[in-house]
């Protein structure tokens, strides 16, 4: 089977113009600002304000994986395979962003007959149309994700430029994030309220009323962030890896076998299994995050709009710090590094508590120990981030050397697909245990909850969470693709690449000089 050609690649020298960085960055502002809203507030939506239980939103989470099992290498395949005069990427760049944004919205508009029946909210019904549209949103989220990513990936082959490249993406996508998080606690979620359902005094983000405005402001700046990117990186085009004419026609077979071609490169199969388990801390983490902050530390929408303005810095510092890093101590020693600092950061003062070394709450100097903690996680997970993506880069060209093929989209589908299986696995995980272990009502307040179910949600979001980021770590120490293998993998595709030149300059004049010396003959 014919891979991809390069009618003109970016050089290993080309230097790319800061507007094109900037605007590959942009991308990430939209896909941040759909995983803030998905990942932060489905799962006490659907169950504090609609009342769904939690075992069922997780399964409904984790069924969105049967879906990405399909989209996310099928995404990788067709686009590495598509041919256009708009190229590979920017078609799908263009595409996804609307529907992504409508589903997104559904998922928290269920019909109003699934909420009023005469036993209460109908589980099933609820539980299929969320379900249903998680599936939708996360196949559309797909569609942009890895095009973009694997535009990514194209874009240098120069490996201090391709960090450059992702450590912008990631500030980007770290800064909006956070700062979409501070305007929703700010102004949308803001206070307190008279929650219609119970009259009960809860803060704004437990009230259903908050939500239609943010849903129409935040899938606004989804479309808008998406489509800028795409326009403000077209112009790069006509420079990147284009699909091979005679690609032959793409058939589940196909697919399926060039998935498992993936996983003979060890060192990918390495970073995927690292990938899978720390992604199933951040599933349990997203999904625990907002439950303890309201229930736990009994923190107000005032307080918790604090943890962004920390965390955009500190993870834009990581973002931004992350090539340097690595230009000095090389990818592997500063991912462990950095997985250190998520593994601690991401329980540490769950544990604290849990032994009885921090302050009550309500006490004011338990706030500043929340955010200094807050600040260390962010900056480790900007440079992990980082890591992470640039050493694929690095894996996708060590592949081109050994099969003369270059995949970014099926290389990065693969890693989104274990990304959001795992994380997937994380919510289901964290579902369950909050009501099979954890027991938390529904309609809960804050400050209302007995000392027991406290007791069990801090083991759940701390010690239980760490596990499997501390798993995490063995496989990415394995990983040996070094600077020093990296120099060498570019330099012998390029002499490839020349003696291929060469071969095809010699073919052409061969084939004219036969020509000539026919023409010859025939007079």
């Amino acid at each position: 089977m014919s891979s991809q050609t390069e009618k003109k690649t970016p050089g290993k020298n080309k230097k790319l113009s800061f507007p094109t960085i900037l605007a590959f960055g942009t991308g990430a502002i939209g896909e941040a600002v759909y995983l803030g809203l998905f990942n932060a507030f489905i799962t006490i939506y659907y169950n504090q304000i609609i009342g769904l239980s939690n075992a069922l939103i997780g399964t409904a989470i984790m069924l969105a994986l049967i879906g990405d099992a399909i989209t996310d290498p099928l995404v990788g395949v067709v686009s590495d395979r598509w041919k256009s005069r708009h190229g590979r990427r920017h078609p799908f760049l263009f595409v996804a962003p609307v529907p992504m944004a409508i589903t997104l919205y559904l998922i928290f508009n269920p019909p109003e007959f699934f909420l009023s029946g005469p036993d209460g909210p109908s589980q099933l019904a609820l539980f299929a149309w969320l379900a249903t549209f998680t599936i939708l949103s996360r196949a559309l989220n797909t569609l942009y994700s890895i095009p973009h990513t694997a535009l990514g990936g194209e874009l240098s082959k120069d490996q201090h430029q391709r960090s450059k490249i992702f450590s912008a993406n990631t500030a980007m996508g770290a800064a909006s994030g956070t700062i979409f998080a501070f305007i929703l606690w700010s102004y949308f979620f803001a206070g307190e309220r008279i929650r219609a359902s119970d009259g009960q005094l809860v803060p704004g983000h437990l009230d259903a009323a908050a939500y239609g405005p943010v849903l129409l402001f935040g899938c606004s700046i989804i479309i808008v962030a998406i489509w800028a990117s795409a326009t403000g990186t077209y112009n790069q085009v006509p420079l990147l890896s284009q699909a091979d004419g005679n690609e032959t026609r793409l058939t589940l077979r196909d697919l399926f076998n060039e998935i498992l071609s993936t996983l003979k490169n060890s060192n990918y199969a390495y970073l995927l299994v690292g990938y899978f388990f720390i992604m199933i801390t951040s599933g349990i983490y997203d999904t625990m995050h907002v439950f303890i902050n309201t229930y736990y530390w009994e923190l107000i929408p005032d307080q918790i709009r604090w943890f962004g303005l920390i965390a955009a810095p500190m993870g834009i510092t990581g973002a931004l710090s992350a090539p340097m890093l690595m230009r000095k101590f090389d990818r592997k020693p500063v991912l462990l590094g950095a997985i250190a600092g998520v593994t601690v950061f991401a329980q540490l003062v769950i544990n604290l508590r849990l032994l009885g070394l921090l302050p009550e709450n309500h006490d004011p100097a338990l706030m500043p120990i929340l955010l200094a903690n807050a600040g260390g996680f962010a900056l480790s997970l900007g440079i992990s981030s980082v890591a992470i993506f640039s050493m694929l880069g690095d894996i996708i060209d060590e592949n081109e050397l050994e099969t003369g093929r270059r995949q970014e989209g099926l290389f990065y589908s693969a890693r989104s697909f274990f990304a959001k299986a795992s994380n997937s696995f994380g919510h289901f995980i964290a579902g369950i245990t909050l009501d099979a272990f954890v027991h938390l009502p529904f309609n809960a307040v804050p400050g209302q909850l007995e000392e027991g179910i406290l007791t069990r949600m801090g083991i759940i979001a701390g010690p239980i969470m760490g596990i499997a980021a501390v798993i995490s770590a063995f496989f990415y120490y394995r990983y040996n693709l070094t600077k020093e293998r990296h120099l060498q993998v570019i330099q012998l595709l390029e002499e490839k690449r020349l003696t291929n030149s060469f071969r095809a300059e010699s073919n052409s004049d061969h084939v004219a000089q036969n020509m000539s010396e026919k023409r010859t003959e025939a007079q």
